[in-house]
């Protein structure tokens, strides 16, 4: 058993399904719930890095396998996120092979400042 084996960190993936957009047209949409482990590696962070503290709006999530597609959704660390990717598949051996996939933030920051809405 290697270390893509035991991920540290709980998410839920929602497959991607086309949803009525209440104009005749689609949108993207929730389809089943997914829970799986994955690791989560920060990429950037928000324009609040200047001020001394950072929050990333983007993190990179690595596991054996991912059901998510481009414009998924992904509950993680209680919010909501989207693939903003193609997620990847990285060949190697069985006990190598893994699945990559960038999620951005959804909405505003998250976090508000006293006074601010």
């Amino acid at each position: 058993m290697g270390i893509i084996d035991r991920p540290p960190v709980e998410v839920v993936v929602y497959e991607y399904a086309e949803e009525d957009d209440g104009y005749g047209g689609t949108a993207p949409g929730r389809g089943r719930a997914h829970r799986i482990r994955v690791f989560a590696q920060p990429i950037d962070a928000d324009d609040n890095s200047s001020q001394g503290w950072s929050e990333p709006a983007r993190y990179k999530l690595i596991a054996r396998d991912l059901p998510g597609f481009r414009w998924s959704t992904v509950e993680f660390e209680g919010r909501t996120w989207s693939v903003s990717e193609y997620p990847r598949i990285h060949r190697g051996s069985s006990r190598t092979a893994f699945a990559s996939v960038v999620i951005e933030r959804r909405g505003g920051h998250g976090l508000r400042r006293q006074g601010h809405q």
